[in-house]
C-alpha cells in the first residue's frame, strides 16, 4: 500500500504497546483463535501508518496479507473492497464469489454459498491470514454485509481482522459496531497524538541535536502532537533551510491561537497569520552563534497546508464543515454557534469536536494553531468563506458577541444592515481604547463605505475625529471641515459636536470654534440632559484652556425662554472641569482636593476620557498638591502599560513633567517633557504645546542648559497658544530663560504680559502662574527692590498665596528687599515652608540667599553648614549646575579660628560621639545639669564637651546652638548628628 508523502512515515513513534497488541492477536489467530481489532483515531494520528506498518512486520512474519481501503469514490461500487481483498483470478477468489453469492440472496445463501465458503476457508486454513480494511467506514455496503457474514464464521480459522474508522461522526455504522461487540475476539484501540518526547523522537537524526529540544516544544505547541502535522512541520523546516535565508521573524508565541485575530480587511483568516516555516524559524534564529543554520525560512509552507488538508479532505464532509467552522469563529466558537455556522446537528459538531480534540488539534474549543485554520480557509473558494464570515457577523451579533470580534467578520464579509454599521464604529472605538489603532482605523473605513445617508456619515467622521485624535491629533485636521460643514446643516448630533469645538480650538482654529459653539447653544436640542452634559464640559473644558474663546460666546441658553428646574447629568469630564476652573479662579483649598483625588479614584486610564483625568490631576497640582498628583499620574501611567504614544500618554506625561518641575526635579521635568512631545507630533499638541515647552524650557534652563532651552524656544508654536492657558505657562517658562541670559527687562516683560492675562483672564492663582514673584526677581536685577517688595506683598495677600510653595518662594524675595539683619529669619521660615512643600529647586535656592546672609551677619558656620545643606539638596534634585551658579563665591572663614580645623573637620562632622550626644540635648533645651544627668557624666564634663563644640561649630553660646540647629536640616546635611539628636531625645 502507498505510504503517506507529507514526511518519511515508514518508522513510526509512541505505538509499541499497539504494536504488540497486534502481534499477539495475530498470534492468537496462528493458534486457531480468530481476532478482531477495530483502530480508531482522530484525523491526522496515524491509523493508515500504523496498519501499513503493522501489515509490513505481518507479511515478514510468513502471514498472507488481504489488504483494502474504503473511499468515498467507491462505496456505490458494489463489492469494490471485497474485490479488492480477494480478487476473482487470485487464490481466494472464492471469496469474491462467495460475496456476490450472498448479497444475492441473503435470507438463504443455499449450497452454492456453502461450497463457496468451505473453498474459502480450506485456503484461509493453509495458513494465518490478515484481512485489513483502512477506512472501513468508507466500504460500500454489499462488503460491510460480507465482512459481517464472515465476523461470524471465521472465530476459530487462524484469520485475523483489521479495521480501521475515524472517531466522529462518520464512524463504522451501528449495525456493524454492534456485530463487532458480538465477537468474543474483538479489541479496540484508540490512537493519541505523540507526546513531545515523541515529537523529540520525530525529530532525531533529522535536525542538530543541539535544536531538538526547541525545535520539538515548538512543533509540539503547534501541532498538538498530530504526527500528520509534525511531519509536515519537519518537511517545511528542513526545505526552508535548504533555501536562503530571509530575516528573522517572531517566535511561534507571537501566533494567535484565533485565526481571525490576525487579520486584514480582505480576510482575517488567511492573510496575515505566520506560515509554518516561519513560524519555525524562531528556533534557528535563536541558534547558537557558531551553527551554521540559517536565521530564518521563507515564507511557503507547502507541507504544512497540505497536510492540514490531507486530514480534512478525508472524505468525511462532515468534519471538514465543522472544521471550517471552528477556524471561522476561532475563539467564539461554541458546539452550538458551529452547528448553526455550518447546518449541521449538535449531536455530529460534538462528535467532530471529540475527534479533533483526540488528534490534538483543538485545545479549550479552538484550534492549538492558527495556522491549521489558516490551510483549511485558505483552500476555501472565495464566495463560501465570505458567506461564511457573513453568517459567522450575523450569528455573534445575534448572541451579543463584542463588537471587535463582530466587526473582524465584517471587515472580511461586509454585511448590508443597519447594525452593521453601528457595530463597525463601536468596536473602532473599543479598539483604539485596547491599543489596537489599526483594527479601530480598518472598522471606520468599511463603516465609511457603508454609510447610505448624510447623518450616518457624519457619525464616521466624528468617530474618525475622536479615535484620530486619540493616535495624533494631527491628524482629525482633514475632517474637521466635514464635520463643521455637518453641524451646519443640523447632521450632526449636539452632543457629538461640542466635541468640535474642543478639537477646532486645540487646532487653533478659533472663529470657527467660536461660531459652532454659539450655534450648539441657540440649537433646539442643547437642553436635553445628555447634549447639556457634552456642553457643559466642553465650556468648562475651554474656560480652563481658552478663555478668551469660551467668553465671546453667549450663554448655554436663551435668555428669553424660561427653564424649569431639573436634575443635570454630570460626567466624570464635567465633574473634574469644574474642580479645575474653581482653583483656577478662587484659589486651592481642602475641598477641592479631596473632590479632585474622589474623581482620579473612581477613572481607569482606558474607560475615561483623557479630558477628565488631564482636569483632575492639574487641580491638584494647581493646589499645591504635587506629591498627590504624582501618585495619580504615576498610576495612570503604568496602566497605560508600554504604549510611548498617544495623544493620552503625551497629556499625561506633559502632566508629569509639570508636577516634576514643581518637586524641584529636573531630570525627571526633562525626561517626561520630552517623552510628552515625542509621543505625538508637535503640530498635533496644537495650541496645548505650550505646557510640555515651558516643562522642558523651565528645567533645562534651572539645569544650566540654557542653550538647549533656547532651541527650544526657537520651535515654531502656533499664534493662537498665546491666548490659552498654556501660553501663559510658556511666556512665564520663556521669561525665566530670560532672567538666566540675564535679559532682566525682556523677563520682566514676559512676567507683566503673564500677569495682565491672568487677571484679565480670572485665573491670578499664585499656585498656577506666580508671576508676581517672577516679576519680583526681574526687578531686583534691574535694581528696583521696592517695586519688588510691593509685589512680593501683593502675592502673599492673593488666594492661595500662604501655600508653602508659593509663601516659601515670596519670603525669600521679600527678604532680598528687605535689610540685612531682617533677612536670616525670613530665609529660615522660607527654608522651612520649601522642605516641607518638597520644591528642591526653590530650596536649594532660598538655602543659597540663606547662606549668603549668614555670612553677612557674621555667622560663618551657619553659612556652611546651610551650604553643605544646599550641596545635599542639588545632589537629589539633579542642580549641580544651579548649585554653582549660586555659590560661585567661597564662604570666608572667621578669624580666631584653629587652624587646623578647615572643610569638614570646622563643622559637625569633626564633633566626636560625646559631643554629638551633648550637642543634641543642649539643642533641645536641656540644662547642663539635665545632661549630666542624662549622659551619666559630670556637669563640668559637660561644659568642657559644650566649649568644644562651640569652637567646632563656630557659635558663641546656647542660643546659637539652637539656632544652628533650628536654621538648618541637619538630618540631611549630617545625618550622624540628626541620629545622635534623635537618639538623646528619646
Amino acid at each position: 500500500m502507498e505510504l503517506a508523502d507529507s514526511g518519511d512515515l515508514s518508522e513510526i513513534f509512541e505505538r509499541t504497546e499497539e504494536m504488540a497488541l497486534l502481534a499477539h492477536v495475530l498470534a492468537s489467530a496462528g493458534q486457531g483463535e480468530g481476532g478482531v481489532v477495530l483502530v480508531n483515531a482522530g484525523p491526522g494520528v496515524g491509523r493508515t501508518a500504523l496498519l501499513d506498518a503493522f501489515l509490513r512486520k505481518a507479511t515478514e512474519s510468513g502471514a498472507r496479507v488481504c489488504a483494502a481501503a474504503g473511499s468515498s469514490a467507491e462505496t456505490e461500487a458494489e463489492f469494490g473492497v471485497v474485490g479488492q481483498l480477494f480478487p476473482p483470478n487470485g487464490p481466494l477468489g472464492a471469496g469474491f464469489r462467495l460475496a456476490r453469492a450472498i448479497g444475492s440472496r441473503d435470507a438463504d445463501p443455499g449450497l452454492d454459498a456453502d461450497r463457496l465458503f468451505g473453498t474459502l476457508c480450506q485456503e484461509l486454513r493453509r495458513r494465518s491470514t490478515v484481512i485489513a480494511v483502512d477506512d472501513a467506514q468508507l466500504a460500500d455496503a454489499a462488503s460491510l454485509r460480507f465482512l459481517r457474514y464472515l465476523l461470524r464464521r471465521l472465530r476459530t480459522a487462524p484469520v485475523m481482522m483489521v479495521l480501521t474508522e475515524p472517531t466522529g461522526p462518520d464512524a463504522l455504522p451501528p449495525s456493524f459496531q454492534a456485530e463487532l461487540l458480538r465477537h468474543p475476539q474483538c479489541r479496540r484501540l484508540g490512537l493519541l497524538p505523540l507526546s513531545r518526547d515523541g515529537v523529540t523522537q520525530v525529530l532525531a537524526g533529522q535536525v542538530d541535536s543541539d535544536r531538538v529540544p526547541r525545535l520539538a516544544a515548538d512543533f509540539h505547541a503547534i501541532s498538538g502532537g498530530n504526527p500528520l502535522l509534525v511531519h509536515a512541520l519537519l518537511a517545511d523546516h528542513r526545505a526552508a533551510h535548504r533555501l536562503s535565508p530571509v530575516p528573522s521573524v517572531p517566535p511561534i508565541s507571537s501566533v494567535p491561537s484565533d485565526p481571525s485575530d490576525a487579520s486584514v480587511p480582505s480576510d482575517p483568516s488567511v492573510s496575515s497569520v505566520p506560515s509554518a516555516s516561519s513560524a519555525l524559524s524562531s528556533s534557528s534564529a535563536s541558534a547558537p552563534s557558531g551553527s551554521s543554520v540559517p536565521a530564518a525560512a521563507p515564507a511557503a509552507s507547502a507541507a504544512f497546508a497540505k497536510a492540514a488538508l490531507a486530514w480534512a479532505y478525508r472524505d468525511e464532509p462532515v468534519l471538514f464543515d465543522v472544521a471550517c467552522g471552528f477556524a471561522v469563529l476561532g475563539e467564539s466558537a461554541t458546539p452550538a454557534r458551529v452547528a448553526c455556522l455550518v447546518d449541521r446537528g449538535a449531536d455530529a459538531v460534538d462528535q467532530v469536536m471529540t475527534a479533533l480534540d483526540t488528534a490534538g488539534l483543538l485545545d479549550g474549543g479552538t484550534f492549538r494553531s492558527a495556522l491549521v485554520g489558516k490551510a483549511l480557509l485558505e483552500h476555501v473558494d472565495v464566495e463560501t468563506r465570505a458567506e461564511l464570515r457573513r453568517r459567522a457577523a450575523r450569528l455573534l451579533h445575534g448572541d451579543g458577541a463584542p463588537a471587535t470580534v463582530v466587526a473582524r467578520h465584517l471587515l472580511a464579509a461586509p454585511v448590508a444592515e443597519p447594525w452593521a454599521g453601528r457595530t463597525l464604529l463601536a468596536a473602532a472605538e473599543k479598539a483604539m481604547q485596547e491599543g489596537r489603532e489599526e483594527l479601530s482605523l480598518d472598522c471606520l473605513r468599511l463603516a465609511g463605505q457603508s454609510a447610505t445617508t448624510e447623518q450616518e456619515r457624519a457619525a464616521v467622521v466624528m468617530a474618525r475625529v475622536k479615535i484620530g485624535w486619540e493616535i495624533d491629533p494631527r491628524l482629525v485636521s482633514p475632517w474637521l471641515d466635514e464635520l463643521v460643514a455637518a453641524l451646519r446643516r443640523g447632521d450632526l448630533r449636539s452632543g457629538d459636536a461640542a466635541w468640535i469645538v474642543k478639537h477646532l480650538a486645540w487646532q487653533d482654529r478659533f472663529p470657527e470654534a467660536v461660531e459652532s459653539l454659539a450655534a450648539l447653544a441657540a440649537a433646539g436640542d442643547a437642553g436635553e440632559p445628555g447634549v447639556e452634559a457634552e456642553l457643559h464640559f466642553v465650556r468648562h473644558w475651554l474656560r480652563h484652556s481658552c478663555p478668551p474663546l469660551e467668553a465671546s460666546v453667549p450663554g448655554p441658553s436663551n435668555p428669553t425662554r424660561p427653564r424649569t428646574p431639573r436634575l443635570r447629568r454630570v460626567s466624570p469630564a464635567s465633574y473634574a472641569g469644574e474642580v479645575l476652573g474653581k482653583v483656577l479662579t478662587e484659589g486651592p483649598d481642602d475641598h477641592t482636593v479631596a473632590m479632585a483625588e474622589e474623581i482620579l479614584r473612581g477613572c481607569r486610564y482606558s474607560e475615561t476620557v483623557v479630558e477628565a483625568l488631564e482636569a483632575a490631576l492639574l487641580a491638584l497640582v494647581y493646589a499645591g498638591r504635587p506629591d498627590r498628583a504624582v501618585f495619580w499620574c504615576d498610576g495612570l501611567l503604568q496602566q497605560a502599560g508600554t504604549r510611548s504614544t498617544g495623544t493620552s500618554v503625551a497629556i499625561l506625561s506633559g502632566i508629569r513633567a509639570e508636577i516634576a518641575l514643581r518637586q524641584g526635579a529636573l531630570p525627571a521635568a526633562e525626561q517626561y517633557a520630552r517623552s510628552a512631545l515625542s509621543a505625538i507630533s508637535l503640530p498635533g499638541w496644537g495650541v496645548a504645546v505650550g505646557s510640555p515647552l515651558a516643562a522642558l524650557v523651565h528645567s533645562t534652563t534651572a539645569s544650566g542648559m540654557s542653550g538647549v532651552a533656547g532651541a527650544w524656544l526657537n520651535q515654531a508654536v502656533p499664534d493662537g497658544m498665546f491666548r490659552t492657558r498654556h501660553g501663559l505657562l510658556y511666556t512665564h517658562a520663556r521669561g525665566h530663560y530670560h532672567l538666566a541670559v540675564d535679559r532682566p527687562a525682556a523677563a520682566l516683560d514676559d512676567f507683566l504680559t503673564c500677569g495682565g492675562l491672568a487677571k484679565e483672564w480670572g485665573m491670578d492663582v499664585p499656585t498656577f502662574l506666580p508671576w508676581r514673584t517672577s516679576a519680583a526677581q526681574a526687578q531686583l536685577a534691574l535694581g528696583n527692590p521696592g517695586q519688588a517688595r510691593a509685589l512680593v506683598r501683593e502675592q502673599l495677600a492673593r488666594p492661595g498665596g500662604s501655600t508653602p510653595r508659593a509663601r516659601g518662594v515670596a519670603l525669600r524675595l521679600l527678604a532680598a528687599t528687605g535689610e540685612p539683619g531682617r533677612r536670616p529669619a525670613l530665609l529660615r521660615e522660607s527654608v522651612n515652608l520649601l522642605e516641607s512643600c518638597g520644591d528642591q529647586v526653590e530650596l536649594l535656592r532660598a538655602l543659597a540667599d540663606r547662606c549668603q546672609a549668614l555670612d553677612h551677619v557674621g555667622a560663618p558656620a551657619k553659612a556652611r553648614m546651610t551650604a553643605r545643606h544646599a550641596r545635599n539638596v542639588a545632589d537629589a534634585c539633579g542642580g549641580d549646575a544651579l548649585f554653582r551658579k549660586l555659590f560661585r563665591d567661597e564662604v570666608p572663614g572667621r578669624e580666631g579660628e584653629s587652624e587646623g580645623l578647615t572643610g569638614e573637620e570646622q563643622g559637625s562632622a569633626s564633633l566626636t560621639a560625646a559631643e554629638r550626644r551633648v550637642t543634641a540635648l543642649a539643642a533641645l533645651g536641656h540644662s547642663n545639669r539635665e545632661i549630666g544627668r542624662k549622659l551619666f557624666i559630670t556637669k563640668s564634663t559637660v561644659e568642657q564637651h559644650l566649649t568644644r563644640v562651640y569652637r567646632k561649630l563656630g557659635v558663641r553660646n546656647r542660643a546659637d546652638l539652637g539656632d544652628l540647629l533650628a536654621g538648618t536640616n541637619l538630618g540631611a546635611g549630617t545625618p550622624a548628628l540628626a541620629m545622635a539628636s534623635s537618639a538623646a531625645a528619646g
